[in-house]
């Protein structure tokens, strides 16, 4: 029986890795998941939720940009070159960052030519790190080069965003690769919330905006501010409903409360079920970070999707032209003004999350991917 082995070093094992383990092991495959037993979002150790997937114990951490963190990542990409060399996968299926995790792939590639690798781009580093300083220190460029010549050298490349596919143009040049969009999985339950809710309009003088996310370093809370006041300017009474965590938190609230916006904190929500509940009185959702970052299509923006709300929308590349394509939120411009103020359909946006971010979508991009691969 041939071996695979998957590798995420950040929780991304049901948005990501399970489908792509079943359809493996559906074409005979003996699966592998490889993962760290430590959670980036909560800063939390893991406890180990999946029967299926192997923990591997890193480091912990506190801040996003540390030392600390860091060496948590070298970590981890040192325990994985110990169990590929063990286990000598017939295939290995990696999601990068951390960039040194495709320097050992790379490593044991060469020494076992005939084993299958596909990476998938799920974030640029050092692109999308938000100090510029450091995007182009010695060191930064080092990890930048353990990425590029894993792609260079793998069998296909699956990118998160069309995005990601433009910055590392040069290295997919003679690459099989393909843009592999997230999905979000859906109850029936959920669904029927969101869907009876599709018709739903605020009164005239009334705009309630939704977030859903880290409320952290790159989230855009100026901008965000900038346009909750352009409405209230033009005589709308505004409402922030906000589910997360980050070390932004309470900077985010101090900030959109000092507009005169209302401001709803529910903190952690995970049942999907409460979120629609939740977002279901909301007009539009922010979709907003510093332009610092290198992102295309954001979780959070497949979540607001998912719910059927339009989005108020910072993010350049794939994002971008969605809105302007699909008709589905504003995107803002340099000044953070949305001009035209108008009704956004919240059934059009339905229709593109499931004509774009379902399972079966994604089940779909997978088979027509690597069918050659994994024969």
């Amino acid at each position: 029986m041939k071996k695979a082995i998957l590798i995420s070093c950040f929780d991304w094992y049901t948005t990501r890795l399970q489908p792509i383990r079943e359809y493996l092991i559906e074409k005979g495959y003996q699966v592998i998941v490889l993962t760290s037993d430590f959670e980036h979002i909560s800063k939390k150790p893991v406890q180990k939720r999946f029967k299926e997937c192997t923990y591997i114990s890193v480091p912990r951490y506190k801040k996003n940009l540390s030392v600390q963190r860091m060496y948590s990542h070298l970590k981890f990409g040192k325990e994985i070159d110990k169990f590929i060399y063990k286990d000598q996968p017939d295939l290995i299926y990696a999601l990068l960052p951390p960039n040194n995790i495709g320097k050992y792939i790379l490593s044991y590639k060469k020494k076992y030519p005939k084993t299958k690798v596909v990476i998938d781009i799920i974030d640029l580093w050092p692109e999308s790190m938000p100090l510029n300083k450091l995007r182009n220190i010695p060191g930064m460029n080092i990890w930048r080069s353990w990425r590029n010549r894993a792609i260079e050298n793998a069998n296909f490349i699956f990118t998160e965003c069309g995005m990601y596919n433009n910055v590392l143009k040069d290295q997919l040049i003679n690459i099989d690769h393909k843009v592999l969009h997230l999905f979000k999985d859906q109850d029936d339950e959920t669904a029927a919330i969101v869907r009876s809710n599709l018709g739903h309009v605020s009164k005239c003088d009334n705009i309630s905006f939704a977030y859903v996310g880290s409320m952290n370093h790159i989230l855009d809370i100026d901008g965000i501010c900038r346009v909750i006041t352009s409405f209230i300017e033009e005589g709308y009474k505004c409402a922030l409903h906000a589910i997360g965590i980050g070390e932004n938190k309470e900077e985010f609230k101090k900030q959109v409360e000092n507009t005169g916006c209302n401001c709803i904190f529910y903190g952690a929500v995970f049942e999907e079920k409460e979120k629609a509940k939740i977002l279901s009185c909301c007009d539009y959702a922010f979709n907003m970070m510093k332009d610092t970052s290198a992102v295309g299509l954001t979780i959070k923006s497949i979540d607001y999707f998912s719910l059927g709300l339009p989005i108020i929308n910072n993010i350049k590349g794939d994002t971008w032209e969605l809105v302007e394509k699909m008709k589905i939120g504003y995107n803002v411009d340099q000044n953070n003004k949305i001009r035209n103020i108008g009704f956004i359909d919240h059934q059009q946006v339905y229709k593109v999350y499931n004509d774009m971010f379902t399972r079966q979508v994604y089940i779909k991009n997978i088979e027509e991917s690597l069918s050659e691969i994994v024969c």
